[in-house]
């Protein structure tokens, strides 16, 4: 009985899955696919997967030498080997991919220098932040932490055109440190909650320890505090990726430069200019874009789950 509830429930399963990941499989069939083919049929195999390109149809068959027909852009047929037919060939599939690279290639890396530096930042205040809080009880340090997590409380929203007025005034607007800056500041009050609530785990005896043999708070915080909160450190930094990653209004009103826009303001920008014309290179763009999130998802999956495991969240 417990084996046939298990196969309905992986079943059910399934079916969600595989309904959840039909966009993504539609984005990617219409990466390699002409605006032609996405108006006749959305979920058609792309034409030049099976030997038909723009031009005319192109028969691969036999070995590199082998000479194929190939039908040119006025119809008349053109003798080539198979080789340079399907090089020829595999160009016309990926010519979105080629296009959407050299334009996504600025977005991408303005994105990554943004999240290291954001990741970074937040890891380091919010771990001394913390740290202080938790191993030091100076009067009115349960009041200040108070203070800091009662911010978790007002929604983005609320905060958003006084944090615009504050990086207008500072003269920040159009410059990496709008995002930067705010993110960190942003990002520091849950990160912090998360180091302190692992840090009041540690025993007190590793700091009475190091203290006799003469150790100051830099050598507690580093020799101590940081090695043994590795997990919780992965847990701040994927958090602080994803926030960066995936943050599209700030960026989109507070950056008039098109080249220092990150990946989510930067596809709008994309989808809003000449391109857009362009299926095969919006979709192109999008898998792109999608790539490095793709990879944080498989690796960082474990480190996340030891780190929420570990006694990074307590009640």
């Amino acid at each position: 009985m417990k084996s046939v509830r298990n196969l309905i429930l992986h079943f059910f399963i399934g079916i969600f899955a595989v309904l959840t990941l039909i966009p993504f499989a539609f984005a990617l069939n219409n990466s390699f696919r002409t605006n032609h083919e996405i108006y006749h049929a959305f979920f058609g195999v792309p034409a030049s997967f099976h030997g038909i390109i723009e031009s005319g149809r192109l028969v691969l068959q036999g070995k590199e030498d082998t000479t194929v027909a190939f039908l040119d852009d006025e119809g008349e047929e053109v003798q080539m080997p198979a080789g340079e037919a399907l090089r020829e060939h595999w160009d016309t599939a990926t010519r979105g991919y080629t296009l959407g690279w050299e334009i996504l290639r600025t977005y991408l890396l303005n994105t990554l220098f943004v999240v290291v530096c954001v990741a970074f930042g937040t890891v380091l205040s919010a771990s001394i932040a913390a740290y202080i809080l938790s191993r030091y009880k100076f009067p009115g340090h349960r009041a200040l932490f108070y203070y800091m997590i009662a911010a978790m409380m007002f929604p983005g929203v609320l905060t958003f055109v006084p944090s615009f007025m504050v990086v207008r005034h500072l003269g920040l607007l159009n410059t990496y440190w709008v995002m930067i800056l705010p993110y960190i500041a942003g990002g520091q009050v849950i990160a912090t909650y998360i180091f302190k609530s692992f840090f009041d785990g540690l025993p007190e005896d590793l700091f009475e320890s190091a203290r006799i043999d003469g150790a100051g708070h830099l050598q507690l915080y580093g020799n101590i505090v940081l090695p043994l909160s590795k997990p919780v450190v992965s847990v701040v930094i994927i958090m602080s990726i994803f926030g960066a990653w995936n943050n599209f209004i700030w960026p989109f009103v507070t950056l008039m430069d098109g080249d220092l826009h990150p990946i989510a303001s930067g596809l709008y920008v994309m989808a809003t200019s000449q391109y857009a014309q362009n299926f095969s290179t919006l979709f192109s763009a999008y898998m792109v874009s999608s790539i490095p999130l793709l990879l944080l998802f498989i690796y960082a999956t474990k480190p996340f789950i030891e780190g929420v495991t570990s006694g990074a969240f307590k009640a």
